[in-house]
């Protein structure tokens, strides 16, 4: 069993995350590291992966042919490796057939045999060509429009064809792509999976006990010491699959008590001296500013109490559903939020010295700038 301080953690998390003095080289560096990043809000992969390497120009980043974006893991969007999708899909089949089946029934569908047979209808209708969802519905013969009411008396509209589109690129069969000019735009086109990606097979997935065992290991050698409920959390798995998945890695963690968080915490042993030997203070405080739902803050959304301590705090920075708002992290602990856009406004939450304010304002500053020009 290792010991350690949570200063000491945050700092070994955030070299891992390319958030201290090292940089990723190249995008496929960064998403393979971090297992992928998220894809909603639109821009967060771009703010990410801007905050997170040397040198990095947006343009065709989320339009490469070595990444895809789908809703994978709690049905969220993710943006990762062609090589690692089908250990993605494999992994969480089971939970992503449940999370379509609660949509259908919540717009009043009672069979899913209605949107797998629109699914069909579509893709024969694609053949081998992309096409844009107004294309796709304009070739179809039927198109049901479906309405939800909130209790709150909220009045939401979709469309059959929209639930078929979700589900094809959830299952594998089409690949949603930003084709806007502009990357701060969205202009998504459904492409026909094989042609988009043609040396990606996946006539033969992987065992969903052997995926899930890949992707929790994935998920410890970006982000841990972490808890099994932190894992739960970050794959969407339930408890029994989150233990048989680090019971299958027993021989590959060791244990870590962090000073402040309860619990034990699982590392990687291969970590281990790594994670001894980060200092526990870093040389120069450590700014970052991150976007919505960034992969550093949404890793530990179960023992969050090791971004902020204060609970009040805590529900500032994360919402009940687990996103997390745009923020600004000293030392791997959040100190204040930024309005995630051009307009770079911001406000801090806790106490800095005040001499660290105008290095706030200018990283904040440059974040809008990015976001400005790319």
């Amino acid at each position: 069993m290792i010991r350690t301080t949570l200063a000491q953690t945050n700092l070994f998390v955030l070299h891992k995350n390319f958030l201290a003095a090292e940089k990723a080289a190249a995008p496929g560096q960064l998403i393979e590291r971090l297992a992928g990043l998220p894809a909603e809000p639109h821009l967060t992969p771009f703010l990410a992966a801007w905050a997170r390497l040397s040198h990095f120009s947006p343009r065709n980043f989320s339009q490469s042919p070595n990444f895809i974006t789908a809703p994978l893991l709690r049905g969220v969007p993710y943006l990762v490796h062609v090589d690692d999708f089908a250990c993605w899909l494999a992994a969480a089949a089971r939970q992503r057939a449940q999370l379509f089946n609660a949509e259908f029934r919540l717009w009043g569908i009672d069979s899913n045999a209605e949107i797998e047979q629109l699914g069909r209808q579509i893709l024969a209708e694609l053949g081998e060509r992309p096409a844009s969802a107004g294309e796709i519905r304009a070739g179809l013969p039927q198109v049901k429009s479906l309405t939800q009411t909130s209790r709150g008396g909220r009045v939401s509209t979709i469309t059959t064809a929209e639930l078929a589109l979700r589900w094809l690129v959830g299952t594998g069969q089409l690949a949603a792509v930003n084709q806007a000019e502009d990357w701060r735009a969205e202009e998504v086109i459904y492409w026909p999976l094989r042609q988009r990606y043609s040396g990606l097979d996946l006539a033969q997935l992987p065992a969903e006990a052997d995926a899930q065992k890949r992707l929790v290991r994935a998920y410890l050698a970006a982000f841990g010491p972490a808890t099994e409920a932190d894992i739960s959390f970050w794959t969407g798995f339930g408890k029994s699959e989150t233990a048989r998945a680090t019971g299958a890695l027993a021989a590959e963690t060791t244990l870590v008590l962090v000073q402040g968080l309860p619990g034990m915490l699982l590392l990687l042993k291969e970590q281990a001296e790594a994670l001894a030997a980060s200092p526990a203070v870093p040389a120069e405080p450590l700014l970052n500013v991150l976007p919505a739902n960034d992969p550093y803050l949404t890793a530990h959304r179960a023992s969050r109490a090791r971004y902020c301590a204060e609970p009040s705090l805590q529900r500032q920075v994360f919402a009940g559903s687990g996103a997390a708002k745009p923020a600004i992290l000293l030392n791997g602990q959040v100190i204040g939020l930024w309005s995630g856009d051009a307009a770079a406004g911001w406000q801090l939450l806790a106490a800095v010295d005040p001499a660290l304010e105008p290095a706030i304002a200018a990283k904040v500053a440059a974040a809008g700038a990015f976001l400005q020009t790319g």
